[in-house]
């Protein structure tokens, strides 16, 4: 009997704690519903807790927990719909996971660090993951986004060098004076960086050459990376949030067993394989000029007396296997002294300037933790060369990311970045000097069959220094000279701190304080070394940095059975620049010894001139508050409210200036709203897997630069003058050529979008299309003003400019297995920019040109009713204006109307064509716009009576922009890795733009344009030269000649007929003239047109881009 009572209480005990033991812990398998196959990775978490575990290869997991009995298990996968179930009381739960490539479930981050699940964003967005940037291989972030979001455009800045930073803008231009570009945020530290101006058409700037901040930092660490498009985007920004924001987030710890071990490493190659311009190569040295068209001069071996950069010579063809005296081949040490050499074109001559590219970066991180505590501490490598020759650039960074939990209330996170970079020769393009311009080198200075490469290698003794070849080769010998003897580099330093401490007083209720510090210092050298030129050493050097700090009380609740949901953030922030300083010396008069780089080996006493310190004080600042309202009904029907005020201390006026209003408070309003529909009407998923409408408004605002309200209100300026013992001393200038503002005001964007977000077929097709439009006014604008009125500009509030578009964004999934993975995305937008306003009687601003007077034109300008950057002419005088044409004032429908005019301009020599009375050396231009009053009437009659006449040649704006993308993923059995391939094919179609060099390499004939009319082969008609051949290299312009103030039409046979004044016939064509002659010189070529031809410098599309990317 006592045995049985035994065995009996041991059973209950056993059970009793068999009982215990299932209800404190729970297991089970994890599969996909796609092929039936267990899911590793998947993240099992008791819901409100950290407590979880991970699904192991076989997809099982197993969760120990006292607390597990009663909870929810919450399954979360990458790809997959994430599911909520009840454990209530079981012990084994298996769970099939449905594939959700739309990604209603995921987050995305949003401005000050929120986060929202796709399906409450009543905004557009897009979202690149990271190792989608990490397979581009670029310097620049933004240079990765280039194809893959619509709506944002990037543009490279130049041919600086592989730091080169592109300008970016989202949605269009929104403001004529300020800065353009989005922010970017990385882990709520925000940058702000100034891009190339848009009226810099001269040189490439620092900003552009070196790039900015961003490329000191690791692309290896970046988690993804979100573009916030519109206003209610980013309005919780403020002012920094105007043209949108470029949100970074960086990899995280992960709580594990032990310490987890990440490698990366890329290699890139570029090659060299295009020219800017496309270069001919079957004519070579020659020039029109020579009396001889172009032609061998009889008795010489060469079609010149001297070197030429020029190719109207003969063809290459039809001097195959003879030699020609070519004037640029010397070199005293191997007794070379222009010998006869083979008359053979050099198609890739062009390359001797350009060199191949390499890219290598690797990366180490390690990762670990626990529940408590995670890290992640990686270190970074990047070598890379650019195309430019001896262009180069290195990075070492280390990334250190730490979150801990203090207590069951407060925990912390810790972000610390520190890079050092080294940037070697990026190129300097200054307009005008044209051994910086690539393309000037060697489509303007040299002709086609110049072996340059050689050139470069005999140019300079390496023994001796000497130098050697032809004063005619100037800009290719600076170019040369340059690379030789001079070398600049950039070192950066860059620090950047994060510091959060984050309180979770209820399951409703937390708090979090951010502090943030951005430190940039930047130290240059140039070096020259006095072999061939004036030896030089020079640095410089310069600090910035910038603060932020942000505290947040958040909110979130649950009410009415958990349909409504309320969740509510009030926050207050303040940033600013610190205290900032730079400096500079240099050698004066050369270097003692070349090659020592001190500043005592400084041929003359280094002087004040030749340094300089200076100090900037923390002249910005701005504190804002605010709060966001979010509600939604059944996770079905969403709306935001947000609002923010702004304090901004650049629209404070000085205390010495009694009459300043302070508009410096500025509100930022904003409301947007979604509908998931599909939800609402439970659509079934296999048509309609996800539907989102949504719709937004918001009102952003911008200040200007620091003390701008203090233009023109009085003080003075300091600046340094020479003394009368020739030392630097300082001298004061009144501060009064602007007309002062007492009460500018910020610029008010106001922003409204629509959109909506459809899933087909379980998410295997996906569309997202947006509609927006764009207002932006009170724009600060600095307006010239009549001399009379003691001041040369004024500033002023004014305008409106409009950008509205439409955004589309595409996604394909044609095979999804857990073996491979295919997709195909593609985006396409429109975006329009219009000028709805200005200030009173003020119809145009200058977006990029000298002024609208005509003295300088071409140029980029904004109209009112106009498109926000056209390329404009008027009838002024100077580089690229106008082209004069007949205008009949009496007879609106004479057929000459319209016709370019022509002018005859000399003549090389006496030679006449055989069997004529026509020179067979005549030269021809077009008559500017300007001068049109010396050949035909006078310019009122000219113009119709109008003294200023406009002509809008082109848009700059694209009519659309695209990018198309496709990716496969195979995954390796036993999970050993994966293949991937990915290609993407973007570019830009219709938009024009100027070309500032392309009709001097026109002039030379070097252009593969330049072709047209030289032959029968390239359309050209017959004539008779100055041998009184026949031969097939000429064109008929569609145009008037006109002799002084006589007009006529010059006949085939070179006959005349005409009178003065209207008296002319109407009837005939003009002769035909030599292709050479119509481009040597005077630019008279129908297609291209010459110095004064805008057709020359106008072309579209603006790009056109494809890539191939393979990892």
């Amino acid at each position: 009997m006592k045995k049985i009572r035994l065995l009996t209480l041991l059973v209950l005990g056993l059970l009793i704690g068999g009982t215990a033991y299932a209800q404190s812990r729970v297991s089970g398998v994890v599969k996909s519903s796609e092929d039936g196959q267990p899911l590793a990775g998947v993240v099992v978490q008791i819901k409100g807790t950290t407590i979880g575990a991970l699904t192991g290869a076989d997809g099982t997991y197993t969760i120990n927990n006292a607390s597990v009995a009663n909870s929810t298990l919450v399954f979360s996968y990458a790809g997959m719909r994430k599911q909520e179930i009840p454990v209530a009381g079981k012990s084994t739960i298996n769970v099939t996971m449905q594939p959700d490539a739309l990604q209603a479930e995921a987050v995305t981050v949003t401005a000050l660090g929120g986060r929202k699940q796709n399906r409450a964003l009543g905004y557009a967005t897009s979202t690149v993951k990271g190792d989608e940037l990490a397979r581009t291989n670029t310097v620049s972030p933004a240079n990765a986004l280039q194809g893959k979001v619509a709506g944002v455009r990037i543009s490279t800045g130049g041919s600086g060098g592989i730091t080169t930073a592109p300008t970016v803008t989202i949605r269009g231009n929104k403001s004529l004076t300020k800065n353009n570009s989005p922010i970017y945020v990385i882990d709520g530290i925000v940058m702000e960086y100034e891009q190339q101006s848009a009226g810099n058409l001269f040189r490439n700037t620092d900003a552009t050459m070196y790039g900015n901040q961003l490329k000191n930092l690791n692309p290896d660490d970046y988690e993804s990376v979100t573009v916030l498009k519109g206003a209610a985007a980013t309005s919780l920004y403020g002012s920094r949030g105007a043209n949108g924001a470029i949100v970074i987030t960086t990899k995280q710890g992960k709580a594990r067993k032990g310490i987890g071990v990440e490698v990366n490493y890329s290699h890139e190659w570029g090659t060299i394989y295009k020219n800017a311009y496309p270069l001919q190569n079957e004519y070579g040295m020659g020039a029109y000029s020579n009396g001889y068209e172009g032609d061998l001069i009889p008795g010489t071996n060469s079609t010149s007396t001297g070197y030429t950069a020029s190719s109207w010579g003969p063809s290459f063809a039809s001097m195959q296997g003879q030699q020609m005296y070519q004037y640029y081949k010397y070199y005293e040490p191997d007794g070379i002294d222009n010998p006869l050499d083979s008359y053979v074109a050099y198609p890739d001559n062009w390359k001797a300037f350009y060199q191949n590219s390499q890219y290598d970066n690797i990366t180490v991180a390690l990762t670990g933790g626990s529940e408590k505590a995670t890290f992640r501490l990686s270190y970074g490598y990047m070598d890379g060369d650019g195309n430019m020759p001896d262009n180069s650039f290195s990075r070492h960074s280390i990334n250190f990311t730490a979150n801990g939990k203090i207590n069951d209330v407060f925990s912390t996170n810790l972000n610390l970045q520190y890079s050092n970079s080294t940037t070697e020769n990026p190129n300097s393009t200054i307009g005008g000097s044209w051994a910086t311009v690539p393309s000037m080198v060697i489509g303007y200075s040299a002709n086609r069959n110049t072996d340059i490469e050689w050139y470069k290698n005999h140019y300079i003794n390496p023994e001796t220094y000497a130098t050697y070849g032809t004063t005619s080769l100037g800009n290719v010998n600076s170019r040369i000279t340059q690379m030789y003897d001079e070398n600049v580099s950039r070192n950066e330093q860059t620090l950047i701190a994060q510091l959060g401490l984050s309180a979770q007083f209820t399951d409703w209720l937390d708090a979090n304080v951010s502090l943030t510090y951005n430190n940039w210092q930047i130290f240059s050298e140039t070096k020259t070394w006095g072999r061939v030129t004036t030896g030089k050493y020079a640095i410089s050097g310069s600090t910035s940095s910038s603060y932020d700090g942000t505290a947040q009380l958040h909110a979130n609740k649950r009410f009415i059975d958990d349909n409504l949901e309320l969740d509510v953030r009030l926050f207050g922030q303040i940033y600013g620049n610190g205290v900032g300083a730079s400096y500079n010396k240099s050698t004066r008069g050369g270097l003692i010894t070349p090659g020592l780089w001190t500043f005592a080996n400084s041929v003359e006493p280094i002087t004040t001139s030749e340094m300089g310190v200076s100090k900037s004080r923390r002249n910005s600042m701005t504190i804002g508050a605010g709060g966001v309202v979010n509600l939604s009904w059944k996770d079905q029907i969403y709306l935001e409210v947000t609002a923010r005020n702004d304090w901004l201390s650049s629209l404070l006026y000085p205390t010495w200036i009694p009459y300043g209003q302070d508009n410096y408070s500025v509100f930022y309003p904003s409301v947007n709203a979604s509908w998931v529909f599909s939800d609402t009407f439970h659509i079934d998923p296999n048509i309609l897997s996800f539907g989102k409408l949504r719709a937004s408004w918001a009102q952003v605002g911008k200040g200007t630069d620091a003390y701008g309200t203090a233009s023109g209100a009085g003080g003075y300026s300091i600046s340094s003058i020479y003394g009368p013992t020739n030392s630097s001393i300082y001298a004061a200038s009144a501060n009064n050529s602007t007309l002062p503002n007492y009460d500018l005001k910020p610029e008010i964007q106001t922003s409204i979008e629509f959109g909506a977000d459809l899933r087909f077929l379980n998410g295997r097709i996906g569309v997202d299309v947006a509609y927006y439009k764009t207002n932006t006014k009170n724009q600060i604008l600095s307006l010239s003003s009549v001399t009379e009125s003691g001041v040369s500009s004024q500033l002023i509030n004014a305008g409106n400019i409009q950008n509205q578009g439409w955004e589309l964004q595409m996604d394909f999934v044609p095979i999804r297995t857990r073996t491979v993975n295919w997709t195909i995305g593609a985006n396409w937008s429109r975006n329009r920019g219009k000028i709805k306003e200005l200030a009173n009687d003020i119809n145009y601003y200058t977006i990029s040109g000298y002024s609208w007077d005509g003295s300088a034109t071409p140029g980029v300008y904004a109209f009112v009713d106009g498109a926000f950057g056209v390329i404009a002419s008027g009838n002024g005088y100077g580089y690229g204006n106008e082209i004069a044409k007949f205008y009949n004032a009496d007879d609106p429908n004479d057929p000459r109307n319209g016709k370019r005019l022509i002018y005859y301009a000399g003549q090389y020599d006496t030679n006449v064509v055989p069997g004529t009375s026509a020179y067979a050396n005549m030269v021809y231009d077009y008559v500017s716009a300007s001068n049109v009053a010396g050949y035909y009437g006078d310019e009122a009659s000219y113009w119709g009576g109008q003294k200023n006449t406009t002509t809008v040649l082109g848009s700059v704006e694209p009519d659309f922009e695209y990018g198309i993308n496709t990716n496969v993923s195979v995954n390796l059995p036993n999970n050993s890795g994966s293949i991937d391939f990915y290609a993407q094919i973007d570019g830009r179609s219709g938009g024009y733009m100027v070309q500032a060099t392309k009709w001097y390499l026109d002039q030379r004939g070097n252009t593969e344009e330049t072709l047209y009319g030289r032959d029968a082969a390239h359309g050209g008609e017959a004539r008779i030269n100055y041998k009184g051949e026949t031969v097939y290299n000429g064109i008929v312009p569609d145009a008037r000649v006109l002799y002084a103030k006589f007009e006529s039409d010059q006949f085939d046979d070179g006959t005349e007929s005409g009178s003065g004044g209207h008296d002319v016939p109407r009837s005939g064509r003009c002769r035909t003239y030599p292709a050479c002659a119509c481009l040597d010189l005077v630019g008279l070529h129908p297609r291209l047109c010459g110095r004064h031809g805008l057709e020359t410098k106008l072309h579209g599309p603006a790009r056109t881009d494809y890539r191939v990317q393979l990892p």
